[in-house]
């Protein structure tokens, strides 16, 4: 059968000389967070009322609480029966630099046998931290998405409160520390963790920065307000450099392509896939893909000789058996 040459070269004189001749610059706040400046998880126990027959059933602390709850407000009745109540864990996120007064979404999930929580009303309830304090008071009506609703799903045992957390004590995090901050990549990367230090070292000589246990360590400089130094540091740009990676999703047909991802020399042959050759009436499924070759142009090769989008995966996935594709394959 006779080879067919694939000339990506035409492709690639298209696509190429525009990505290697300008480099994509990427903000340094985008590459990196600050240590000590991050989100807090709080949660609680308590009380839905208000369902209309749909709450806990037979959940012996559901019951107790709600006897709690009535003799708090000096009520001796015993209406520990009703299904009008279920009992829930309450979850939130603090952002930083949270104060006193400010409030944030609450969610409730049920932990007894509710049938639903729709139309629900959260008692007040506290909010502890992982060191047992009490962040956040939470209370208030109950709302859900309509989009279950709309598809018959109507047992909403997850919910959450629109603002109904209220922050009792604020948080104050601690981002400077023994005169210096620590940047910390979200995806590390040898050569732009150099970048970032290299473009910090140039801007403040002061700052001195250093790669310690994957982050890097910039002194505070001493002219300046530690506000101005982190704010232009994240406005620095640095060029790019990623992991070279093919995402695909088998479910879907989605293949997205991350970095400088190459191909080495290789044959491709699959059942089904035929390939004309230019200047010919023969056919065959055999094709040479040249050296250098991108994933990208080897996708838009294949697509224009009609390769479907399974042929495609298949083809990644035993490129990357035989050591062809220069890549992390991840397939979801």
């Amino acid at each position: 059968m006779k080879r067919i040459l694939v000339h990506m070269v035409v492709i690639a004189a298209v696509f190429l000389p525009s990505q290697l001749g300008a480099e994509v610059s990427v903000r340094i706040k985008d590459l990196v967070s600050i240590e000590g400046l991050r989100e807090n998880q709080v949660y609680g126990y308590g009380l839905v009322v208000g369902l209309q027959g749909s709450g806990d059933s037979r959940v012996e602390l559901t019951r107790t609480s709600l006897k709690n709850v009535l003799k708090n407000l000096g009520l001796e009745e015993d209406i520990t029966n009703s299904k009008n109540v279920a009992a829930v864990l309450v979850t939130a996120k603090l952002p930083p630099f949270t104060r006193v007064g400010d409030r944030v979404d609450v969610t409730v999930s049920s932990i007894g046998d509710a049938k639903t929580l729709k139309g629900g009303l959260l008692l007040q309830s506290p909010l502890r931290g992982a060191d047992n304090n009490i962040y956040v008071v939470a209370q208030g009506q109950l709302s859900s998405s309509q989009s279950g609703e709309r598809r018959g799903r109507n047992n909403i045992t997850v919910a959450r409160v629109v603002n109904g957390g209220i922050i009792e004590r604020g948080i104050e995090p601690e981002i400077v520390n023994n005169g210096m901050i620590s940047l910390v990549m979200h995806n590390w990367d040898f050569t732009v963790a150099d970048q970032i230090q290299k473009a910090i070292e140039k801007k403040y000589p002061d700052a001195k920065p250093v790669i310690v246990n994957g982050s890097i360590q910039c002194t505070v400089p001493g002219e300046g307000t530690v506000t101005e130094f982190i704010s232009t540091i994240e406005n620095l740009e640095v060029p790019a450099s990623f992991q070279a990676r093919v995402v695909v999703n088998e479910q879907d047909g989605t293949i997205v392509m991350g970095g400088d991802v190459r191909i080495s020399r290789v044959v491709v042959s699959r059942s089904g896939m035929t390939i004309t050759v230019e200047g010919s009436s023969r056919k065959g499924s055999v094709a040479l893909i040249e050296d250098s070759s991108t994933v990208k142009n080897l996708v838009d090769s294949l697509n224009v000789i009609g390769a479907s989008t399974t042929d495609i995966i298949a083809i990644l996935k035993a490129m990357k058996n035989v050591g062809a594709l220069h890549a992390e394959l991840v397939i979801q």
